[in-house]
Order: structure tokens, then sequence, then C-alpha cells
């Protein structure tokens, strides 16, 4: 199985574009989204454009995505822009956010099992 590992995307839609459109990326079976999806510039269009992988796509929570969570539902962000990115996004995205999980095993055929997390599988939410 061919699989690609994306993380901290941050809202940087074209830079997503391009990785997507990498040969080795297009042809995976499998893309592996590690958190810290949408808070930056372009939000909704990263989130749509992920959404758009459909069953190809295996999210995982950053803790910028959490972040994004709490602004939507009134904890202030430290960060400006993680704070005006929380404002952009449309409810069916916080929901998306909201719902991933913190880390998702996937059995990888020669690697066995292997666990997918943000930070470090010993991560804790604070």
């Amino acid at each position: 199985m061919r699989v690609a590992v994306l993380s901290d995307i941050h809202g940087v839609l074209p830079a997503l574009e391009a990785v997507l459109a990498e040969p080795e990326v297009a042809a995976a079976e499998l893309i592996v989204l590690t958190g810290d999806m949408a808070a930056g510039p372009m939000p909704v269009e990263t989130l749509d454009l992920l959404v758009s992988l459909g069953e190809r796509a295996l999210w995982v929570s950053g803790n910028a995505d959490r972040e994004l969570v709490e602004a939507v539902r009134g904890k202030t962000s430290e960060y400006a822009v993680s704070q005006w990115a929380a404002e952009q996004l449309r409810d069916d995205q916080v929901v998306l956010l909201a719902g991933l999980p913190e880390r998702e095993v996937v059995e990888l055929g020669r690697l066995g099992e292997t666990l997918f997390v943000h930070a470090t599988p010993r991560m804790t939410r604070t």
C-alpha cells in the first residue's frame, strides 16, 4: 500500500495543492493527515480540499485543530491567525475538527501496525 503522510498544512492551500499534485502523493492509496490542517490563511478552502480526498484520507487531530474548535466555542486564542481562522470556519468544518481522533493505528503490511499522531505518542491534552 502506498501511503503519504501530510502534517502541519496550516491552511496554506497553494502548498497543499502542490504537494497533492506530486506523482508519489497522487498515487497514494492512503493519505494520512496528522494534524494542524486549517489554522492559517486559507482555512475553509484547505479543509474543503482535504475533505474532497474522501476515503483516501485518514485524519488525526493536532493542537492547532483543537485550538480552532476552542476558539469557535468562545475561548480566545493567543494567536491572532488562529482566532481569525476559527471565525472563518463553517459549522460542518468545526464538527469535523472537533471529532478528529488524537491517534490512529494502521496495519501497513511489512511495516506492521503503525501509529500516527500529531506530536508524540505520550501527548496529552492540556
